[in-house]
């Protein structure tokens, strides 16, 4: 698919994020390049650098402008007063129509996120699931600047899990789960599971609803006939 210049009349930052999407979308991090997204978004490089000062930075704006109204939904899904069930329904039909939306960026955020081919990557502290620390595989490990953007990242993906290990951790308390003795780390190979599902559909058309309703049996019911 070829890459869109951006109408001239839009706003400058709602333009740059518009070519930030494309560039990003097409071509991942490391091939994207700062003057290609201003060619697309049709204005000057000291404005990019005014708003967003480097390519890391646009790319971190840009994943939490798109991260930001979606937490607040599953956040609204999470409080409604209603069954646990239907958290959970409501909670995976967001998931699976925003993943949808927008798999090539956050495939490049999650890429991005685990540091493959660095020889290090960011591992939650045993004691405190809110917390990360270094883990080098090989190599002299990363730059302080170099973990924070990381942890940025890291910091979106958790604050969309956190939402559904609330709605779980409710689940145990009424009764509705048994007990789950690490319920953070149940949290996040589900939401990972479900995710990856999407990425790799054979069925990537089929109702939101239809497949949450079908992770949810699984999920409660397991493989049994």
């Amino acid at each position: 698919m070829d890459m869109v210049g951006i109408d001239r009349s839009t706003p400058k930052d709602e333009r740059i994020m518009a070519a930030a999407e494309q560039v990003f979308s097409h071509k991942g991090y490391k091939q994207a390049t700062l003057d290609e997204i201003i060619k697309i978004a049709d204005t000057g490089k000291g404005t990019v650098y005014k708003y967003y000062k480097n390519k890391e930075k646009l790319f971190y704006s840009l994943v939490l402008r798109k991260n930001t109204p979606f937490l607040e939904k599953l956040k609204s899904i999470a409080e409604q007063n209603c069954s646990i069930e239907k958290k959970l329904q409501d909670y995976f039909v967001q998931l699976i129509e925003f993943m949808r939306k927008n798999a090539v960026i956050w495939q490049v955020l999650l890429f991005e996120m685990s540091g493959t081919g660095s020889g290090w990557q960011l591992v939650h502290k045993k004691d405190d699931n809110d917390q990360f620390e270094v883990k080098v595989t090989w190599g002299d490990g990363p730059t302080e600047s170099e973990v924070e953007v990381v942890r940025s990242y890291y910091e979106i993906i958790h604050s969309e899990i956190a939402v559904l290990q609330s709605i779980l951790e409710e689940a145990v308390n009424e009764g509705f789960l048994k007990p789950i003795r690490d319920i953070h780390t149940l949290t996040g190979s589900l939401f990972f599971g479900i995710i990856m599902m999407v990425f790799h559909s054979a069925n990537p058309n089929a109702a939101a609803e239809e497949v949450a309703a079908s992770i949810i049996d699984r999920f409660m019911n397991g493989h049994k006939a």
